[in-house]
């Protein structure tokens, strides 16, 4: 959306009149974010912070990252558009990402969507979720856990692909 604030800074282009002078009144599209005010606010802070588009795009992405509380973040240190791991087959990438996120077809999850008949793991532990499956389950823990899943070492792509259970 920066850049197209910024071409329409040109006085050419068809957004420049709006961006230069809002209309008065009642703003449309109330329940969405209007394009001239958004891109006068996007506009100003590339401006204060002295970026281009691109690296202002880059710079917002990785901020919010940073301030990001999601469990991904212990995952992913890097605010990249490639997380580790996306040249991984298909399979192997699903199953990694249920764990990066929590949210799969863990028994605790069946459980509650009524498609298990109960939440616990087939080592015995109460509840089967990516937690246990990553840090305690004797059965299905990655061989390097939490680390192996953030490096994606041979060993956990090994396992991704082959031992890793249907998740």
């Amino acid at each position: 959306m920066i850049s197209l604030a910024r071409r329409a800074l040109d006085p050419k282009h068809r957004l420049h009149t709006p961006l230069q002078r809002p209309p008065p009144g009642k703003q449309r599209l109330k329940s969405r974010h209007p394009f001239v005010p958004a891109a006068q606010q996007l506009l100003s802070s590339a401006e204060d912070l002295g970026l281009s588009a691109a690296h202002w795009t880059n710079h917002m992405w990785s901020t919010e990252w940073q301030n990001n509380s999601s469990r991904l973040c212990d995952f992913i240190t890097d605010a990249d558009p490639n997380p580790p791991g996306m040249s991984l087959a298909r399979t192997a990438w699903v199953r990694l990402n249920r764990l990066r996120t929590g949210v799969g077809r863990f028994r605790s999850d069946m459980h509650k969507w009524g498609l298990a008949p109960s939440p616990r793991c087939e080592c015995g532990a109460t509840e089967q979720t990516a937690d246990h499956v990553i840090n305690a389950c004797p059965i299905h823990r990655p061989p390097r856990g939490v680390l192996g899943l953030k490096r994606l070492d041979e060993d956990t792509i090994t396992w991704l692909m082959t031992s890793c259970p249907e998740i």
